[in-house]
């Protein structure tokens, strides 16, 4: 069993499953074009877009599991930094990609990041590097043209 515990932005994130044509967000119609099929039906946490400005080091949300689990974050290839708290989970060698991927400049491409945790509660942190809060136009303009990460939990 898997639940959300809570959201810093206070904005409502949902329980879905990671497949082909489900959508990544609360707050936005993306959808998801491949899929790994070993991931395929897993718990997705859809979060949302506008939570991608909340730095590395600020808790994010958290989810409550009953039973141990590998939790995979999807986290976009295009963004030139990974947040701390990433480098703890390992990298896998395969991606999720949206429907409107796009190779060129990487949008929709999703790397995927593993780790194993216990029962109980997990929690991720902010989307934003502070390498890229650093960056005026990043903050100026919100991360226009970046994305939020995307989690799902397989449970074991």
């Amino acid at each position: 069993m898997i639940s959300i515990k809570w959201t810093a932005s206070g904005r409502t994130y949902q329980l879905g499953e990671l497949r082909t044509g489900h959508h990544q967000y609360m707050d936005r119609l993306y959808q998801f074009a491949c899929v790994p099929e070993e991931l395929s039906g897993c718990t997705h946490i859809m979060t949302c877009g506008d939570d991608k400005m909340i730095p590395e080091d600020s808790p994010c949300f958290s989810i409550e599991t009953s039973g141990p689990c590998d939790v995979y974050v999807l986290y976009p290839d295009k963004q030139p930094f990974l947040p701390a708290w990433l480098k703890d989970y390992e990298r896998l060698r395969k991606n999720v990609t949206r429907m409107d991927s796009y190779f060129v400049t990487l949008k929709g491409y999703f790397s995927l990041y593993k780790k194993s945790f216990p029962p109980g509660e997990i929690m991720f942190y902010g989307n934003s590097p502070h390498a890229m809060l650093k960056e005026d136009w990043y903050v100026e303009t919100r991360g226009t043209n970046y994305c939020m990460y995307s989690v799902c939990v397989a449970e074991r």
